[in-house]
């Protein structure tokens, strides 16, 4: 038998590394089935494909280990993106300016949804929903079924190009660097990453201790902006195009992704290395399950049973969801 102590490790280990045991497993399963699963081509097209929701998933991260949650994101993609690839077609503007455009708008964008939520009082569940509608709708109605393809080579180079003879696409390298030091803000320290924490797992005391929780709510918001428009930059190059689909649905993904990847469902406790596997593992579930042939419907189900399995493994590790449990991987 475990002692205590021993017992405690062992599922703080299970914990942490659950989600990467998940991709190991996944990548073994589906592998066998499928052969094509694990080829380098497409191992190389999933981790690309998640790259886009790797960025989302670091703000995701940071609201919901505020006490948040953020139903715009996708919708906060797409607009951004709307901007950056109207400009840079429509007018004479420098593609590097149409980007920084892009990731204000994106900031602007969040930062409304935190504005709504703390100064009007609602629940941010309901604000981002009616945001995340808003916002798409404007996407619609700005751009219609139009596509902007043919975009300038400098907004495509995130997207698309390749380092190492086309072994290492810079996406992926943009992506991990981001969550490193997403991961440093957030654990080493920085006002930001212990307020957000703290306001997560405890909002009565971070009143009573003297945190501006409203400021830094409103932060959280803004800053998942950002990463959401930093996604439709990524996106945009990847495709070398945007259309008023882009974004639709990838909310769900991500936040199943921050949920799998060990994020605490009410706050005061984030994993970004964790929400990194956490997408990368839905990533490899949907592709998986188009390469062994099943049907488009049933797909979410797969996807519904790894978040259940997630928050079981959450249940049974003790993993505190209403107070604040700090520590990064």
């Amino acid at each position: 038998m475990l002692k205590r102590g021993g017992r405690s490790r062992l599922l703080r280990y299970i914990d942490i590394l659950g989600p990467w045991v998940g991709v190991i497993l996944c990548f073994i399963v589906i592998g066998s089935l499928e052969p094509r699963f694990i080829s380098p081509g497409n191992i190389s097209a999933i981790i690309v494909d998640a790259s886009t929701y790797i960025l989302l998933a670091v703000g995701m991260t940071f609201v919901i280990t505020g006490g948040g949650i953020d139903l715009s994101v996708g919708s906060i993609l797409a607009l951004s993106g709307v901007v950056m690839t109207v400009l840079a077609k429509d007018t004479a503007i420098d593609p590097i300016l149409a980007m920084v455009v892009c990731l204000a708008a994106g900031t602007l964008l969040g930062l409304v949804n935190g504005l709504l939520i703390t100064k009007l009082k609602m629940p941010d569940i309901v604000v981002t929903l009616a945001t995340a509608i808003s916002y798409r709708a404007l996407v619609h109605v700005w751009i219609g079924a139009r596509v902007l393809a043919g975009l300038p080579p400098a907004l495509t180079y995130l997207g698309r190009t390749r380092l190492l003879d086309g072994l290492l696409p810079v996406s992926v390298i943009v992506a991990v660097l981001v969550v490193a030091v997403a991961d440093l803000l957030l654990y080493r320290r920085t006002r930001f990453g212990r307020y957000t924490i703290a306001i997560g797992g405890n909002r009565t005391a971070a009143i009573h201790a003297g945190i501006p929780v409203d400021r830094y709510k409103i932060y959280t918001y803004a800053f998942a902006g950002f990463m959401a428009a930093l996604g439709a930059i990524i996106l945009a190059g990847r495709f070398d195009a945007w259309n008023y689909a882009f974004g639709t649905g990838k909310e769900f993904h991500v936040i199943a992704g921050v949920i799998i990847g060990g994020t605490a469902l009410f706050g005061g406790l984030g994993r970004l290395w964790g929400s990194l596997a956490g997408v990368l593992l839905i990533s490899m579930l949907v592709n998986g399950m188009v390469a062994i042939g099943v049907s488009y419907f049933w797909q979410p189900v797969g996807i519904g049973a790894a978040i259940i399995l997630a928050v079981a493994v959450y249940t049974i590790t003790g993993r505190r969801q209403s107070r604040g449990v700090g520590g990064g991987e």
